[in-house]
């Protein structure tokens, strides 16, 4: 996706031809259905006597599978870009990968984030192809030649991160062994960063222009080389963005995750500090007291500048360790003027996975409602899905344990929900909360699974099918209570666990 922050008006109705008033290259004309292959509906599916729930939910689902195509050359795929492009970009694939993954299509994903990996090379200084189109070609809006294309730095950052969650969610080790994967995350924690210059010795100093033999300012596809940020507002002023600083911490730390699985103790303890001295430079230097707020733009002259939401990398890469500086963030953001609705598409998520549940709740409804300008730009309904799941259902695998957790975080306007069926790991499973206080889960196809049961709240206690069980205490990331208890569930059962024993 290009022009991340001015980007035009894009109407699409569900389900019907397309119409884009945005620069566009080489694209077919599309009538009746978007895709042949958006008639295969997932069976996905969410149940609740919340209507306005629901609604969101069945808007977001049939839109994501209007952008699903298969027989390309480039082999099945979603749409991930400006529609009518006829294609998949870097940042998009690594947002809605997650909504991808809940409606069946991780073979689709992992197809897109291959195609990525396989194209890095050192003729284009370790980046790939920006944005790849349904001929298996870099789209010709962003790539004229090895030396010369559109290119944001923190997407490879971003899709290696996007890589190890795909693998927690999948269990598929293609993604650990694939020597097409493990080439592209080697490169990118090592001489894509030096490439760049994107070590914590250089990064706040670097140039802003590198690796270039020529240069024309005027030509976008050289002076948009490298841009280091996905803010492209001022892409010639930027030094560093946050989020280049957010999602470099985070594939750090999902690298040392992926070597430590690998039996590479040194490799996962080398980056593993890395990713915590990454995310101290983030808190160190863009953080600005007097405004008790992020920054988001370092500025080749040395100042500090941003626009509100951009801030929202931090917490989506989970890459600040201050829960002081996390809810003022988390502030920041809710009062903040709305950014584009690609950066707000990032916000449900967020909002749930640090405590904000009312208001990630009403950015569901606002987001897929027929009133949001630009609300079918692919991502917004993908990312609606996958802030469903993870999000407001709160269910995450654990790839390395073989388990996968849930807890509930409904509101007061969703008495219950039930979402089914949902892939994970091997299994599928269906997870139904009534309220917050009741969750029951079921393994419905697949091996025994690990379900991590948990609640907010201390001091009470978990109920297995009415009998008491022992209960861990944690916290969440914004540091609220949470108490859990771990249960085998094998294929075909239900459990119930409950804050309190069921009413006789």
């Amino acid at each position: 996706m290009r022009r991340l922050m001015a980007v035009a008006l894009i109407v699409v109705p569900v389900l019907a031809g397309m119409d884009i008033r945005a620069h566009s290259t080489g694209v077919r004309d599309r009538q009746g259905p978007v895709s042949p292959a958006s008639t295969r509906m997932s069976p996905l599916s969410l149940s609740s006597p919340d209507a306005s729930l629901r609604r969101s939910f069945d808007w977001a689902k049939e839109q994501a599978l209007a952008y699903v195509f298969k027989g390309d050359p480039v082999g099945d795929w979603y749409e991930a870009a400006l529609p009518k492009r006829e294609a998949f970009c870097m940042r998009d694939v690594s947002h809605q990968a997650m909504g991808a993954q809940a409606l069946g299509l991780e073979a689709l994903t992992l197809n897109m984030l291959r195609k990525f990996a396989a194209n890095i090379s050192e003729a284009k200084d370790w980046c790939t192809y920006w944005e790849i189109n349904r001929h298996d070609r870099p789209a010709p809006v962003d790539y004229r030649n090895d030396k010369e294309f559109w290119y944001n730095l923190p997407a490879n950052f971003d899709l290696l991160d996007c890589c190890y969650r795909m693998y927690t969610w999948t269990g598929d080790k293609t993604y650990l062994d694939d020597p097409v994967f493990t080439n592209f995350y080697a490169r990118t924690v090592t001489d894509y960063v030096k490439r760049w210059a994107l070590g914590p010795d250089e990064v706040l100093t670097r140039e802003r222009f590198l690796n270039r033999p020529s240069f024309d300012p005027e030509d976008p596809y050289q002076s948009c080389r490298g841009i280091p940020s996905y803010d492209e507002e001022e892409p010639g002023r930027t030094r560093l963005g946050i989020d280049l600083l957010a999602l470099q911490a985070a594939a750090y730390r999902s690298y040392s995750k992926m070597m430590s699985m690998r039996g590479e103790a040194l490799l996962a303890a080398e980056f593993q500090k890395m990713s915590e001295a990454t995310s101290r430079l983030l808190e160190q230097t863009f953080w600005e007291d007097e405004k008790s707020c992020f920054n988001t733009l370092l500025l080749t002259d040395g100042r500090y500048s941003g626009r509100s939401g951009m801030e929202v990398y931090a917490l989506y890469a989970e890459s600040v360790s201050s829960v002081d500086k996390i809810l003022k963030t988390l502030r920041s953001l809710l009062a903040g003027p709305p950014p584009n609705i690609e950066i707000r598409s990032h916000y449900p998520e967020v909002f749930f996975r640090y405590g904000a549940h009312r208001e990630a709740y009403d950015l569901i409804l606002e987001l897929s409602s027929a009133q949001t300008p630009r609300r079918e730009y692919p991502e917004v309904s993908f990312a609606l899905i996958g802030a469903l799941v993870n999000g407001f259902m709160g269910i995450q695998p654990e790839a390395s344990t073989g388990g996968v957790s849930t807890l509930s975080r409904l509101t007061e306007k969703t008495p219950w929900a039930e979402i089914s069926p949902v892939p994970v790991l091997r299994n599928s499973i269906r997870v139904r909360h009534t309220g917050r206080e009741e969750t029951r889960f079921t393994n419905l196809t697949g091996p025994p699974l690990i379900w991590i049961a948990k609640f907010y709240g201390e001091g009470t206690d978990l109920f297995v099918d009415g009998k008491r069980a022992p209960a861990s205490r944690s916290a969440d990331l914004a540091g609220k209570p949470v108490q859990s208890t771990r249960l085998k569930v094998e294929a075909g059962r239900t459990l119930t666990v409950r804050l309190t024993p069921a009413a006789r």
